[in-house]
Parts: C-alpha cells; sequence; structure tokens
C-alpha cells in the first residue's frame, strides 16, 4: 500500500474498502470481486459499499470498468490508481 495514501482524506469505510482492493489486485492492478463479496470481506452492506466505491473512483483512487459477457454485465473490472 502506498505510503501516500495516509495523507489522503479517505473515509474509514473508504479506506478499508480501498485497502482490501489494493491486497486483492492482480500484477496490472486490477481485480474482478463482486460486491457482495468486497462487501463481506471489508464488514459492511453491500449499498454502502457501492457507495464507498463510487466515492473512490470520484476520488480518482480506482476506476470502476463494466465487464459484459454476450452483451450482458457480469460484472465489474476494479483498477487501483497510482496515487
Amino acid at each position: 500500500m502506498p505510503n501516500r495514501i495516509f495523507d489522503e482524506q479517505l473515509s474509514p469505510n473508504e479506506f478499508i474498502v480501498y485497502s482490501f482492493l489494493v491486497r486483492a489486485k492482480d500484477s496490472a492492478g486490477q481485480s474482478f470481486w463482486s460486491v457482495p463479496m468486497i462487501a463481506k470481506s471489508c464488514s459492511m452492506c453491500a449499498s454502502t459499499c457501492r457507495k464507498v466505491l463510487h466515492s473512490l473512483e470520484s476520488g480518482g483512487y480506482i476506476t470502476i470498468s463494466k465487464r459484459f459477457i454476450g452483451g450482458e454485465q457480469k460484472s465489474n473490472l476494479y483498477t487501483v490508481n497510482k496515487i
């Protein structure tokens, strides 16, 4: 985890989810865990987790890309951005 993250003004929930995504990412900085699994791992409800993920994206900490299979959205791809 980059030391600089401790200087950012993240809420406790944002810090928890960001930390999880940093731990769960692959060598390309990406993960595709489901929101319910991220929420469970971070001890929060799925709706809170969704809000936190969108807040992290708005802040530029992560990028969320929709993943489609056969024209139907199946999951999201979360990319941890360099800060």
